[in-house]
């Protein structure tokens, strides 16, 4: 059975599912294999009004299927690789622009604002990854949310093994990609930068032909890559930002900057140099597209960030919230942020484990104690075992085996209206910290 994805005006599935929770008429059912196999739901989304489902062929679930039933399978050898394929199927029934988006960290900053960019669209005509959907899943979904109505789509990726932004570049063929930095995030498994590069510039190998990739002037390895785009025929975009005669830092203030555009000046609502790489990349992918200035404005000025990234949580403490994730370089640049807020209040750093350092974990933890030494201020809570070569660097460091530990600390030891950011893997769960601490009164 073939799903009649040929004609998107009458197909026999409209819809694509991965939970048999969220069926609804005309849907296939996608079971895939994570901690439990999803073919054992099969029946569930079926009671539920799913059309169809895809099934790895002589599964044995299917035994326990009636006649019926059986016949809405779709088979197939792999459900995660024809979850690609039926969303590149359908991603190739239309003809929007597709901006797909990879770097080691700043990925969500750069969607949201390219997002923005492309807000003057009606809302119909633009669609953008949601939350952290950024994976061999997640970009297939994305994928399917494209209609006939679809002129630009953004599409994030992420990865952490080898070969999978070139897994899922060729299942989007976006016609223009951008990076936005080579970091350290996942070396445990590409155990190298070079090969992170590698991995991260693979995002070429699904453009379209004539397809683009814009990248800062500042990024490691850019030599290797602007090479690789040649060979593979794409047009390399390189952005200025050490240098960007357009776009200047003209004061530092507590919760950002004021940014001189030319004769303008314009607000960035968040703290920390860092994130200006994002927003001149927005512009740079801006100019190309020929979108107002006036909008490109528009956007930084309007720019909030996401839950659990560099948010801003006043009560007892001020706390930041950037507890969504952490590798090296995003924690340094969110102490960097911290410190630009605090100007001069006591400050805490609550830190939690990097992961997925590998044999790299002492030498970057190691390397955050020591910038930390170089502020010569605040005081660091850390949590989880690879933390503790980092509080060995930091003269005002203090290591702690559980988060209750830290709460009660910071509750008991730390003054009122401290500045605490707060920070870890996603893992670490750091959330359940800024939880405890937002509530408290004193």
């Amino acid at each position: 059975m073939k799903p009649d994805w040929e004609n998107p005006k009458n197909p026999k599935f409209r819809w694509i599912s991965t939970s048999s929770r969220e069926i609804k008429k005309d849907t296939v059912f996608v079971p895939l294999r994570a901690e439990r196999d999803g073919h054992q739901f099969i029946a569930d989304a079926l009671k539920a009004g799913a059309s169809g489902f895809l099934c790895e062929k002589n599964h044995p679930i299917l035994k326990t299927l009636s006649k019926e039933d059986q016949k809405k399978a779709i088979f197939v050898k792999d459900t995660l690789v024809a979850l690609g394929k039926l969303s590149n199927f359908h991603r190739n029934r239309f003809n929007p622009t597709i901006i797909a988006i990879t770097g080691s960290s700043g990925k969500t900053t750069t969607k949201d604002l390219l997002g923005g960019l492309f807000s003057y669209m009606d809302s119909n005509s633009i669609v953008i990854t949601e939350k952290n959907y950024n994976n061999e899943i997640g970009v297939p979904f994305t994928l399917f949310r494209i209609t006939e109505l679809t002129r630009v789509v953004i599409c994030e990726m992420g990865m952490n093994h080898r070969g999978e932004i070139e897994r899922l570049s060729k299942i989007a063929e976006p016609t223009h990609s951008l990076i936005t930095n080579i970091g350290s995030a996942h070396i445990e498994n590409l155990k190298s930068r070079e090969n992170i590069a590698e991995e991260k510039s693979d995002i070429i190998l699904g453009l379209r032909s004539s397809g683009v990739l814009f990248v800062p002037d500042d990024l490691d390895f850019l030599d290797r890559i602007k090479q690789k785009s040649k060979k593979q025929n794409v047009k390399l975009v390189v952005w200025k930002h050490a240098k960007n005669p357009e776009l200047k830092i003209n004061s530092i203030e507590k919760n950002g900057f004021k940014l001189q555009w030319k004769k303008e000046i314009i607000h960035w609502k968040i703290p920390g140099s860092k994130l200006l790489c994002n927003v001149r990349g927005m512009i740079a992918v801006g100019s190309f597209f020929g979108i107002p200035e006036y909008q490109m404005k528009r956007t930084i000025q309007s720019y909030k960030s996401p839950n659990k990234r560099l948010n801003i949580k006043k009560g007892y403490f001020t706390i930041i919230d950037d507890s969504y994730n952490a590798n090296p370089e995003s924690v340094l640049s969110s102490i960097d942020a911290s410190l630009q807020y605090a100007q001069g209040k006591e400050i805490v750093w609550v830190l939690g484990t990097m992961k997925e350092l590998g044999k790299f974990s002492k030498y970057y933890h190691e390397k955050v104690g020591k910038e930390l030494e170089k502020t010569s201020k605040g005081t660091l809570l850390a949590f989880g075992e690879d933390t503790i070569p980092m509080v060995k660097q930091f003269s005002r460091g203090k290591y702690f085996q559980d988060k209750q530990g830290i709460i009660s600390y910071i509750k008991n030891e730390i003054p009122k209206g401290a500045v605490i950011l707060i920070k870890g893997s996603r893992s670490m769960k750091m959330e359940e910290i800024t939880s405890e601490l937002e509530s408290f009164k004193g």
